[in-house]
């Protein structure tokens, strides 16, 4: 299952294996995809404009997956949108979480049966953390040390009315990137410096766990043998966040910049 060469194709996910005989770790992308299946469309409100507004959007497209994949890093990318189902989410409140969009747009105009939220939760939900618990016990038998796992999200670049009801002493401000580690409990402390150091290094202005704490997913990996990271990035150094439209010239920048840093990272606490 984890030798291919090319993604494991599949309507919800794709998994890209890494390519060779090493096999470091796993980048995970949960909130990039823009799918939004057709069983879910009843329950919606059909405003595809609200749709658009929390998605990470292309953050696929910000790192050389095969580059990641010659390297020994697997990458695993959702495509079903995050208010259909949110992979940062546990399963009790992932299906339909955003009955309105962070700018305060309603999404949800009908509920499902709990029956239909039960089914959801098994073909949307589970699916990809099966495959993510697959990798992960498949790299702890062949790791003597903890298993590296980064989770890769993008973030407004100023904080909302939503945003700042959820924390109202954050600042409105925001850096290029967020770097997080659930205040510490997740990796060792010289796994997020040295990432939130790289990426200082590279030009952008980073954080530790301000304004996002990790999610769901870094929880979930925890029970593993992890080191184990979110990392935000600031859409406005990649995107216009009005028009929904990437900028080609800022992507052409971060885009081998961030590969090399999750490649130096994956490599330095590869054991």
């Amino acid at each position: 299952m984890f030798k291919l060469d090319h993604p494991q194709k599949n309507p919800l996910f794709d998994y890209y294996a890494p390519l060779g005989k090493t096999y470091r770790g796993i980048l995970s992308i949960p909130h990039s995809g823009e799918t939004i299946p057709h069983e879910f469309e009843k329950y919606l409100s059909g405003d595809e404009d609200a749709y658009k507004q929390d998605v990470d959007f292309k953050v696929n497209e910000l790192v050389d997956i095969r580059k990641l994949q010659e390297a020994g890093i697997a990458v695993l990318v959702a495509h079903v949108h995050r208010v259909c189902v949110d992979l940062n989410r546990a399963e009790n409140n992932c299906i339909l979480f955003w009955k309105e969009n962070t700018q305060g747009k309603k999404l949800v105009i009908v509920e499902p049966e709990a029956s239909e939220i039960q089914h959801f939760i098994e073909v949307y939900h589970r699916s990809y953390f099966e495959i993510l618990k697959a990798a992960l016990q498949d790299l702890e038998k062949k790791k003597s040390g903890p298993v590296s796992m980064v989770d890769l999200h993008s973030m407004p670049s100023s904080p909302t009315a939503y945003h700042m009801k959820q924390n109202p002493n954050q600042k409105t401000h925001r850096p290029d990137f967020c770097v997080s580690d659930r205040k510490g409990k997740t990796c060792s402390p010289e796994f997020i410096k040295f990432f939130t150091q790289e990426l200082e290094t590279s030009g952008y202005e980073s954080t530790m766990n301000d304004p996002y704490v990790g999610g769901y997913v870094t929880e979930y990996v925890d029970q593993f043998r992890t080191n184990n990271i979110q990392i935000e990035i600031k859409r406005g150094i990649y995107m216009d966040e009005i028009t929904k439209t990437l900028k080609p010239s800022e992507v052409a920048k971060l885009k081998p910049k961030l590969t090399d840093i999750l490649i130096k990272g994956f490599e330095r606490f590869d054991s």
